[in-house]
């Protein structure tokens, strides 16, 4: 009972709420589905990896503040300790860049990955889903002529669309929902597991151990910015240490083999 009165029973929002509850749907299946309405939608529209970030980023704040009608704070959006999580997650945001690039490398993955993109795919009956890299947004943008242009287009796509986009959905929305039923270091690992399985899509193209490697890269960054958004109590500092991280990682490893 004490669980279902932190939720919010008001409009739409509310009586789904309510009927989930009723129905004893626990946290698991909600946040498989909650996978499924942002991964799904995503691949099908975009046919591509970072189309995904657009409906990461919208879901959370369609439900949360547009239909159940919470304040933006609720998502991690408030300012408090704003300059010391701006530093931090810069200072992360470089270390797990250059790490996570360099572990990538010495698994072998940065060239392969690159190089069998255009292999990246996986079917539903007669539906195929691809990842073309010619039309990925960033493989587009540090490829223009301008490279000065596209990489400075490219590092403002990473911090506001994957560090921005995914943390609001990860940390802001899931991982302050799973602690709603766990201790919060608990909770932070439950989500960073998670993030990590969605990625399962790379056994398309990796073998079976280099790819739980590559997962266990993927949990090890979502712990660190799950204790980032846990220590400072908003999403900036993870955001901004994830799209810097990314940024690194896409342009002076994957990208860089080209």
């Amino acid at each position: 009972m004490g669980k279902t009165n932190k939720l919010r029973q008001c409009g739409i929002g509310g009586k789904v709420s309510r009927v989930l509850m009723n129905r004893g749907y626990g946290i698991f299946p909600r946040i498989l589905i909650s996978l499924v309405a942002v991964i799904l939608p995503a691949v099908l529209l975009f046919k591509g990896i970072y189309g995904s970030f657009i409906f990461t980023f919208s879901i959370p704040l369609i439900w949360k503040v547009g239909i159940r009608g919470e304040r933006f704070d609720s998502l991690g959006l408030r300012l408090n300790s704003i300059k010391h999580s701006i530093t931090i997650g810069m200072i992360s945001g470089f270390v797990l860049g250059i790490a996570g690039g360099s572990g990538l490398e010495i698994l072998g993955l940065t060239g392969l990955l690159f190089t069998s993109a255009d292999k990246l795919q996986f079917s539903f009956s007669s539906l195929t889903i691809a990842f073309p890299l010619q039309q990925e947004v960033g493989y587009r943008l540090l490829s223009m002529s301008n490279a000065l242009v596209g990489t400075c287009v490219f590092f403002v796509f990473c911090i506001i669309a994957v560090g921005l986009g995914e943390e609001i959905f990860w940390r802001g929305f899931i991982q302050k929902r799973i602690s709603g039923f766990f201790p919060a270091n608990i909770a932070i690992w439950i989500t960073a597991i998670i993030f990590s399985v969605i990625h399962f899509y790379i056994f398309t193209i990796i073998p079976l151990k280099t790819g739980i490697a590559f997962l266990m890269l993927i949990a090890l960054a979502g712990g660190v910015w799950g204790y980032l958004f846990k220590h400072f109590g908003n999403i900036w500092s993870a955001a901004i240490s994830h799209g810097i991280a990314a940024f690194i990682i896409w342009k002076y490893y994957f990208f860089a083999t080209n």
